[in-house]
């Protein structure tokens, strides 16, 4: 049967909507007890070998507590193109990675307190487009490793979609001072909607995510407060997923009606938030 073209349309705004997995992340388990708190030591990976940090987990009344601190940090946006900041995850056996939220870098140190109610997961640290990812780029950069025995985790990692520079941040400067990336976070995330295939799948959705990245660039030109341009930065990724999302959705219903309405995927670009 041949494929029409709304139908490979379709096809490949799923897969810029959400990536090809390049591999599969493999790890042991770090396995948590009710009423107990532990320290499990994270381990750099080849991304950025110099890093260090540790994560205390503690279980009580079906929550597991995470308070992750990491050291020698190299802003992600160093990896350059589409990266920006570190997400971290918990990855329990079977799945899904749960994103428990951005790592904030000053100087070359990062801390993140959150909770997961798995008792059962690999802690990973991963330089992601934006804090909203729904699954780990493959540039993980800090991993924890579980007793021999324990679960054995496996998650598919993505990046194929993805931009950048350089592979590794090993030899480049560190940190200095606390690394902003919210508006970078903002044009990053229009960006990759438009490339899902949003500017004619989700037109209007994109076209309100591009209103909102226009009023996060003015307050950025205009130099308001920090945590102004932020707010509206985060409202920006916001909209932006969303738009990404019913992109990926109409993508399939076009696929699953395969000569019938599908839809297209076009690019959009937006403007260097540093203002070049």
């Amino acid at each position: 049967m041949r494929v029409g073209r709304p139908v490979l349309l379709g096809l490949l705004a799923l897969q810029l909507a959400f990536g090809r997995p390049d591999t599969v992340y493999r790890g042991t388990a770090v396995k948590c007890i009710e009423g107990r708190s532990e320290r499990a030591s994270m381990r750099s990976t080849s991304r950025l070998p110099e890093a260090s940090g540790g994560a205390r987990v503690e279980r009580r009344g079906g929550m597991t507590e995470i308070d992750v601190e990491l050291d020698s940090m190299k802003p992600a946006s160093l990896f350059g193109g589409d990266y920006n900041t570190y997400v971290l995850w918990v990855v329990p056996p079977g799945g899904p990675a749960e994103n428990l939220g951005e790592v904030p870098i000053e100087d070359d140190q990062g801390r993140l307190r959150a909770s997961t109610r798995t008792c059962s997961f690999v802690v990973l640290v991963s330089a992601e487009p934006h804090y909203l990812v729904e699954a780990p780029s493959a540039f993980i950069v800090l991993e924890t490793h579980g007793d021999d025995g324990n679960a054995i985790v496996e998650q598919p990692l993505i990046s194929s979609i993805y931009n950048y520079s350089r592979s590794t941040l090993a030899d480049v400067k560190e940190a200095k001072g606390k690394v902003h990336s919210d508006v970078r976070q903002a044009f990053t995330a229009v960006r990759l909607a438009g490339r899902a295939g949003a500017g004619s799948l989700a037109a209007d959705e994109l076209a309100q995510a591009q209103r909102a990245l226009d009023a996060t660039l003015a307050l950025w030109h205009e130099r308001k407060d920090r945590s102004i341009i932020a707010a509206q930065a985060r409202e920006t990724i916001r909209l932006a997923v969303a738009a990404r999302r019913l992109a990926a959705e109409r993508a399939l219903q076009g696929t699953r009606g395969a000569e019938g309405s599908g839809g297209g995927n076009s690019g959009t670009e937006g403007r260097d938030p540093r203002g070049r």
